[in-house]
């Protein structure tokens, strides 16, 4: 039996009807990566999103508003650093690319890090931010309740995705004479502020929803761009229909979920939030009406059951002494049967 190939350490030249395993082949890429001199000692310069870290590393990921790179820093070489990061900073990466073999991912390692400021995107966002807050967009007097019992609800997000499937699954859960009419869109690049902002347009002003979902799953900042843009906004705040936004796992940060009638933290909350004001009419208005019907009732019969008693105590009280109502009326009939037996025979009718 012929030897396997040793492809470690080592690049290996693909032979004719070679069939390698996952580990193998993610080696040759490994290998690929390291020996291309071209991919060490780069410099990129971008913005940071998605940042988070535990005890060990920190994560985050380098875009351009078009692209994103996975990027990783060692937790005790980050404490070395002058450099303090946060979502939509910009910097300047120097380090390698590396190949994570276990985890079949690439990613750039910097090992040194150069703030240059708030990046262009970050900075967008906030003068976006601000100028529609100075409009009013924001108050909450702007802002609708959805109706109580809704019987159509319109959905503006993608067909492809799992949060159409979260929002109709949570929405007839609790109801489901509920009508839910789907509008497929966009969410994410170039294309998707028009396509949602012409979802809900459509929606609102085509169709007789009572009130409309506007969402996706969860995402990188990048692949969520597309809610902190006027065109989006401006589509939520001038609809008539009560708009409510379900972009995953937010946390309230994009500009569409401010000017929202209501922000919920997940499509499958968004699904209960419109449909639970029916039981929330039912926990609220009719079991404490029920409670208070049975409680009149139970005073009702007390005050009778009162009023019986009394009745027969003031009958008691006129009776003579030792003899109850029913004697004291057998003595009447019979002193009149009496009388009458007397008198018949004083006229000498008997």
């Amino acid at each position: 039996m012929a030897d396997a190939p040793n492809t470690e350490g080592q690049a290996v030249e693909p032979g004719a009807g070679e069939v390698l395993s996952v580990s193998q082949l993610n080696d040759r890429i490994a290998s690929v990566v390291e020996d291309t001199p071209a991919l060490n000692g780069v410099r990129c310069i971008g913005e940071v999103t998605d940042l988070h870290q535990n005890s060990t590393a920190l994560y985050f990921k380098l875009t351009d508003g078009d692209a994103e790179l996975p990027c990783m820093i060692w937790a005790n070489r980050y404490r070395e650093m002058d450099a303090d990061l946060d979502d939509g900073t910009e910097v300047i990466l120097e380090g390698d690319i590396d190949y994570w073999v276990e985890g079949g991912k690439i990613d750039l390692k910097p090992w040194e890090v150069t703030v240059v400021g708030d990046g262009d995107q970050a900075a967008a966002v906030e003068r976006l931010r601000s100028e529609l807050e100075e409009r009013g967009w924001f108050d909450d007097e702007q802002k609708q309740r959805p109706p109580a019992f809704p019987e159509r609800v319109g959905v503006v997000t993608s067909l492809r995705g799992d949060a159409r499937y979260d929002i109709q699954s949570a929405i007839h859960e609790q109801d489901p004479t509920v009508d839910i009419l789907m509008k497929d869109a966009t969410v994410q690049g170039s294309e998707a502020p028009t396509s949602i902002a012409n979802g809900i347009h459509h929606l609102d002003r085509s169709e007789d929803v009572d009130s409309i979902i506007v969402g996706r799953g969860g995402g990188s900042d990048s692949n969520l761009q597309a809610f902190n843009t006027e065109r989006v906004a401006e589509a939520i705040f001038t609809a008539n229909t009560p708009i409510v936004t379900a972009i995953g796992h937010t946390d309230d940060r994009l500009i569409a979920d401010r000017v929202a009638d209501m922000a919920a933290i997940t499509p499958t909350a968004a699904g209960e939030y419109i449909v639970k004001s029916r039981n929330d009419f039912l926990a609220s208005d009719i079991d404490p009406l029920e409670q208070q019907i049975e409680a009149a009732y139970e005073t009702f019969e007390q005050e009778h059951e009162h009023e019986q008693e009394l009745a027969e105590a003031v009958e008691e009280a006129t009776a003579p002494e030792g003899l109850s109502p029913v004697y004291y009326k057998v003595a009447i009939v019979v002193l009149l049967v009496l009388l009458l037996l007397i008198t018949a025979l004083w006229l000498g009718v008997i």
